[in-house]
């Protein structure tokens, strides 16, 4: 997965750049097939830290962003939310994919036959 990480007000420190990519590797499995691309903001405005994930996935955009007093806690609920947002759209996706009639809704044998 490729990703950016855009600090606002203030630096990209190595501490934050590995939560971030620590938290990359912890999604990583809900986007199979199609590579996705990640944008990663972080920003502290009046004391409070915000943070947030835009992904490109599949002709998608998930963008979820969280806003919390402690900045590690802020990417991390940012990355729950993106990748409960990514496992809702693979699962429309499967289900558009797979529009197979269901074995429980053909007709049974004596049914067909009468």
């Amino acid at each position: 997965m490729k990703y950016d990480i855009t600090g606002r007000h203030l630096e990209v420190t190595p501490a934050l750049r590995t939560h971030v990519e620590a938290q990359i590797e912890k999604i990583k499995g809900a986007f199979e097939g199609k590579p996705a691309a990640a944008h990663v903001v972080i920003e502290v405005e009046r004391g409070r830290n915000r943070s947030e994930v835009i992904i490109n996935w599949h002709s998608e955009v998930i963008k979820a962003e969280s806003l919390d007093a402690d900045m590690y806690k802020s990417i991390a609920d940012s990355f729950d939310k993106a990748e409960k947002m990514a496992r809702k759209l693979k699962s429309k996706i499967v289900d558009k994919s797979h529009k197979a009639t269901k074995v429980s809704a053909l007709p049974t044998e004596d049914e067909a036959a009468v």
